[in-house]
């Protein structure tokens, strides 16, 4: 174990006006130097703290001919801060038990496919994928995480078709993902 020796600040200033003198700093700067040494000194012991990222989900929606899928991902970070209100077996169960993460507009005569969630540690991600009659009838998404998540502050989304990408957040006052007129046939 080493040990550090802390040198007085009287000292430190007589050093760094040696210092100061050897490299022909003008007198000015030095004395300026003394003059904000104690503010910096009283912000030294100032701690900082990360900011915690509030609990957020990642939701990926592909539209490809008449194949919608949704990719949902839950990070560690989300899961910390979400672990606090919910257990992440009951989370993990809630997701599962979901028959929508999100319901594609009526007109667009989509059914389920395929749902699945998988847990891995820390991590909790899943897909689920729609087959749709009339692809080009799709006009929004309704998000439906929060139903099973209501802790969620946030999900970030990632829109993609064949012609367009978009992103956006949905937030619990605003559920809804559109879909741009005219990107789908």
């Amino acid at each position: 174990m080493s040990m550090k020796t802390k040198i007085p600040v009287a000292i430190q200033r007589f050093i760094f006006l040696f210092q100061a003198l050897a490299r022909k700093v003008s007198l000015k700067l030095f004395t300026l130097y003394l003059l904000a040494l104690p503010a910096v000194e009283s912000r030294a012991e100032i701690i900082l703290h990360r900011a915690v990222e509030p609990a957020r989900i990642g939701l990926d929606i592909s539209i490809s001919g008449e194949k919608l899928t949704l990719y949902i991902a839950l990070n560690e970070e989300s899961l910390s801060v979400l672990k606090k209100k919910m257990d992440l077996e009951l989370m993990y169960s809630q997701l599962q038990g979901m028959q929508y993460f999100a319901l594609p507009s009526a007109a667009a005569h989509c059914q389920v496919i395929g749902l699945h969630v998988n847990r891995e540690g820390d991590q909790i991600s899943g897909f689920q994928t729609f087959s749709c009659k009339s692809p080009g009838q799709l006009k929004y998404i309704d998000v439906k995480l929060y139903e099973a998540l209501p802790d969620l502050k946030a999900i970030d989304v990632w829109l993609t078709t064949e012609n367009w990408q978009n992103k956006t957040v949905v937030y619990p006052d605003k559920l809804q993902v559109s879909i741009k007129a005219g990107i789908l046939r």
